[in-house]
Order: structure tokens, then C-alpha cells, then sequence
């Protein structure tokens, strides 16, 4: 089974999506996250401030931060393996890596 994990900046709420103008790419993200499960994909989201432990606990994410810092956030993982760092995948991108969601 494939596992997506993203790893997002400081967020206000578990989605990034509040507000009264809320951030496309986030928007984007949230739908992108909703086709991954329905594709079968576990898909897992930590925002650094609400979830500090799921950084600290991967050796992965704790790396890329010590080495990069934390603005270089977003960081998306597939399996355990950086696959995008500093934005979010689109869907056609993660077709590239994900051959299931051509079936959806």
C-alpha cells in the first residue's frame, strides 16, 4: 500500500483552510488529499506547529529541517521518500508516482 505523508508549515487549523481568504495551493491540496484515499492511498497531514512530534520522530523530516530549516515547508513523502519539497504536488504529478490515481 502507498502512504503519503505531508508535512506542512504552521498552519492555523489542521487543513490551512480558514479564514476569510484561504490559500488556493491549500484548497487544492485538501481535494488532491480527498482523490489519494479515494484511490486507496494512506494519506497522512502534520502541521509543524500541531504535530511536532511526527517531525521530530521522523528521521526524514528531522533531517531535511536541520539541514534546510523549517521555511523550506511543505515536505511530501511517498512511502518515506521525499517526493516534493517547498510547495505542493498538483495531481498530474503525482500521477507520475502514483499510477492508481489514473484509474480515478
Amino acid at each position: 500500500m502507498r502512504k503519503i505523508e505531508i508535512f506542512d508549515p504552521s498552519m492555523c487549523c489542521e487543513s490551512g483552510i480558514c479564514g476569510p481568504e484561504p490559500d488556493k495551493a491549500l484548497i487544492d491540496m485538501q481535494n488532491t488529499i480527498q482523490l489519494l484515499r479515494k484511490a486507496g492511498v494512506e494519506t497522512k497531514r502534520y502541521a509543524i506547529n500541531q504535530s511536532p512530534m511526527a517531525f521530530v520522530q521522523n528521521s526524514v523530516v528531522s533531517n531535511f529541517i536541520k539541514t534546510n530549516g523549517p521555511g523550506k515547508l511543505p515536505l511530501v513523502l511517498l512511502n518515506g521518500k521525499i517526493i516534493k519539497e517547498g510547495s505542493y504536488p498538483g495531481l498530474e504529478e503525482l500521477k507520475k508516482h502514483i499510477p492508481e490515481l489514473n484509474n480515478i
